[in-house]
């Protein structure tokens, strides 16, 4: 997160309101924002001590370079992604994914439908997938097709990230292609996110769409 003092707090409250029969934490990386993110999510660790992990270095390092070290700090058995702009509006999203892969060994990520709010010019909508079945081919990825929103993404927690993920221009499609070389990738018909796309989330002069 970064810069993100309107929206963080219904960030994590929507992850804090998830319904699970399973243990879950918050690993959350806060990049020096020059607004009030980081006392906003300072406050809500010392109220849930036992649930958020924060990251916080000591100077801005970029949407890619905070990935790395945030990322090594999950030990889940998934992790589920969610910037902090967006948020879930379903409180059993992340019991319904876990559960997905639980019964379907041989996918390695699922995602779902979400909610397009676009702030700048008043649009609202859905996301759309267009493949035939609910498997997304690797193929349609390298063809530029990615129906993916992150805050959608649950997946096997099962690969390390590279040290020069840092110098990609941006991750998200980098790890999806990697997660399909351990199984599929698998999209489920159901909205429980909303996506924000705005004008005020900055990161070193480059808006945040993802």
């Amino acid at each position: 997160t970064y810069n993100h003092e309107k929206y963080i707090s219904q960030c994590l409250d929507s992850v804090l309101a998830q319904k699970t029969d399973f243990d879950f934490e918050i690993i959350l990386g806060e990049d020096c924002s020059t607004d009030s993110t980081r006392e906003i999510v300072i406050e809500y660790q010392k109220k849930h001590p036992d649930k958020i992990k924060l990251f916080l270095p000591e100077k801005n390092m970029g949407a890619m370079e905070i990935d790395i070290p945030t990322w090594k700090m999950c030990s889940g058995k998934y992790l589920a992604l969610l910037s902090g702009d967006d948020y879930w509006t379903d409180e059993n999203k992340l019991k319904l994914q876990a559960d997905y892969l639980d019964n379907n060994p041989d996918t390695v990520l699922c995602f779902h439908k979400a909610m397009i709010e676009n702030e700048t010019n008043g649009y609202s909508g859905e996301t759309v997938y267009l493949e035939p079945t609910d498997t997304l081919p690797a193929e349609s990825l390298l063809n530029g097709y990615n129906p993916i929103q992150t805050g959608t993404v649950m997946y096997k927690n099962i690969i390390d990230i590279p040290e020069w993920y840092a110098e990609l221009p941006y991750g998200d499609m980098f790890l999806y292609l990697l997660l399909s070389q351990e199984g599929k990738i698998k999209y489920i018909d159901k909205n429980m996110a909303v996506y924000r796309i705005h004008s005020s989330g900055q990161w070193q002069g480059d808006s945040v769409y993802n």
